[in-house]
């Protein structure tokens, strides 16, 4: 049985089973899993599954209607190493975005607001 490489077509040698080089390999998972839409669902995938995990709602409020709204705060300012955002969440490894998430709290964008300008408020 002969087997080509996915991206140019070219026959496989030796133990090779998908990729005739590292060039075609790379090549191929970049345009599959490093465009944007796909950078942009996982990074929507991975922040409703921290959402869940955090325990799917503001923890001040309750508010739990929109993912978009919900926020991670770092408690200890000093101790965050980046930010939650859909950025840094379709691509960063999911190992480190689960450590930094455990050093936060979830808060919708107005208790975040609050809790980052208390001198803000109205009342």
């Amino acid at each position: 049985m002969c087997m080509n490489c996915v991206k140019c077509g070219l026959p496989l040698n030796g133990r090779k089973t998908k990729f005739c080089s590292r060039k075609c390999k790379n090549s191929y998972n970049n345009k599959k899993y490093q465009g944007y839409k796909s950078q942009q669902k996982r990074g929507v995938a991975r922040k409703k599954e921290l959402v869940r995990l955090r325990g799917g709602k503001c923890i001040r409020c309750g508010y739990d209607k929109n993912y978009s709204a919900l926020e991670f705060h770092h408690l200890i300012p000093k101790d965050k190493l980046f930010q939650l955002d859909l950025r840094s969440l379709s691509n960063r490894r999911w190992d480190k975005v689960l450590e930094e998430s455990s050093k936060c709290i979830l808060l919708c964008s107005n208790c975040h607001a609050e809790e980052h300008y208390p001198q803000a408020m109205l009342h």
